[in-house]
């Protein structure tokens, strides 16, 4: 959808993808998760402002993706936006949530990064995306996530049609092209093909080499102490002989 609405002239149009080696951007996004999930240990009960809302989106003239987790309270904050609400069976879609960001938020690679690599790069991507999960599904691991996906998933919805008003609200099942989306943005439909990313693919690629590049990052950072701890041992050692 991303890629659709660039097609269609917004600009800055806001996906994840985009921001991964963006710090400040993930920092920003986790306190805004502090502020609007109860259920999350870390949850300030100090709702996010307009002004503070805007230091997140307010260069882009649409958001997905990311975006779609706090809907809510963006919906709440911008009252007169227009909303495509994206439809996928509850199936496939758990499939790609649970392939490509669940599984790739926690596993052993995950845990070793967030718990030892991001610190050492200042980084809090990875803090941030598994607070942002277990706050959309309301649970406090991972295996309760799964467990509650089915009422996330209806409860999404539900929430999004009953808060935009109808004239606001598009209904969108990918595949039906580009007729319905151009009404109802008012735009010309475009000549080229509706665009096609298979993102779930594409995140669990990039994560990965982000993840890998991460780690190297680390090494590099590590590798001057670790080498200067190594000497002072050996000076330690070598007195200890005499």
């Amino acid at each position: 959808m991303a890629e659709a609405l660039t097609v269609l002239g917004y600009k800055d149009v806001f996906h994840g993808l985009k921001i991964l080696d963006d710090k400040e951007a993930w920092k920003n996004l986790e306190r805004a998760t502090d502020a609007s999930f109860p259920n999350l240990p870390t949850y300030t009960g100090k709702p996010f402002t307009r002004e503070q809302w805007d230091e997140i989106w307010g260069e882009c003239e649409a958001t997905t993706d990311v975006a779609s987790i706090y809907a809510p309270r963006l919906i709440e904050t911008y009252p007169d936006a227009k909303v495509i609400l994206v439809i996928r069976d509850f199936e496939p879609w758990f499939k790609s949530v649970d392939e490509s960001v669940l599984k790739q938020l926690w596993n052993p690679i995950a845990e070793f990064s967030i718990k030892f690599v991001e610190p050492l790069l200042g980084s809090r991507a990875g803090p941030a995306a598994r607070k942002q999960m277990l706050g959309l599904f309301q649970a406090e691991t991972v295996e309760e996530a799964r467990k509650n996906s089915r009422e996330t998933y209806d409860r999404h919805h539900r929430v999004i049609r009953e808060m935009v008003p109808k004239g606001q609200l598009l209904e969108y099942r990918m595949g039906q092209g580009w007729e319905s989306i151009c009404e109802f943005l008012d735009k010309p439909v475009p000549e080229k093909e509706f665009p096609w990313v298979n993102e779930a693919a594409e995140l669990r690629r990039i994560v990965k080499e982000k993840v890998k590049s991460n780690i190297v990052d680390a090494a590099m950072i590590v590798m001057p102490w670790a080498g200067a701890a190594a000497a002072l041992g050996a000076g330690y050692w070598m007195m200890y002989k005499r």
